[in-house]
């Protein structure tokens, strides 16, 4: 009989997990501090230094930032200087665009077969689709397509939440934090199946970004699809 093999994971990552679970839980709230090195030694019943290795960790991957003089934080949207901090397009002049939105149609639906998987529910539970028309200066660049876990988004209202960035409005009045998201991207030209989605001109090159998006304890609690006009954009990498 094989026997199993029990892994043990390193104190200072189990810390990482500690810390994140009192963050999903919100027992420590994403707009204050987190409590000090020294308190979480205490509560831990670990060594400074420990403690220090995780926050560490954690910086490094992005999910906490430390203010100087103020303490640790969880990395906000405000932290990047960026309207978002998952934007991946700029303009070819180099600006960033801050993209405006008009919201189309906000309502709840089964769970598309490719959503469901994504989030690891069942297909034709409900979510939450959001549609958005997208525009950069008074000027028409696509759309937004945004499934969302109904538990955690169910709050959302179309009146004036979804108009402008998502994450803001995720974290300042839902008071959820999305850690972090992985996109794909693919490029294609407008045809005649995609011009009902989005609506614009045939032969029109496309940015297409499937979106997936994680909450800190890496649970999916929204699937984005965004066309995005690829005539006066680039990426950054």
């Amino acid at each position: 009989m094989k026997s199993s093999k029990i892994v043990r994971l390193p104190l200072y990552a189990q810390i990482k997990d500690a810390i994140l679970q009192k963050l999903s839980q919100r027992e420590w709230k994403f707009d204050q501090p987190l409590p000090s090195e020294s308190k979480m030694a205490d509560e831990f019943g670990v060594s400074v230094g420990s403690i220090r290795h995780a926050v560490a960790e954690l910086e490094d991957a992005g999910i906490l930032i430390r203010r100087q003089g103020v303490g640790t934080f969880v990395r906000s949207y405000k932290d990047t200087g960026l309207w978002n901090r998952f934007q991946k397009f700029m303009r070819k002049d180099g600006r960033l665009p801050v993209f405006e939105s008009n919201p189309l149609r906000l309502e709840i639906i089964p769970a598309p077969e490719n959503v469901a998987e994504k989030m690891k529910i069942m297909p034709g539970d409900p979510v939450i689709r959001c549609l958005r028309d997208m525009s950069d200066n008074g000027e028409r660049t696509g759309v937004d397509v945004a499934y969302l876990n109904l538990a955690t988004f169910r709050d959302l209202k179309i009146e004036e939440d979804v108009k402008g960035n998502l994450y803001k409005l995720y974290e300042e009045k839902l008071g959820v934090f999305i850690a972090d998201v992985t996109d794909i991207l693919e490029f294609v030209i407008v045809d005649k199946e995609i011009q009902k989605i989005c609506d614009l001109p045939l032969g029109t090159p496309l940015f297409f970004v499937t979106r997936q998006s994680r909450l800190l304890n890496k649970k999916t609690v929204e699937i984005r699809y965004e066309y995005c006009s690829a005539v006066n954009y680039r990426l950054r990498i």
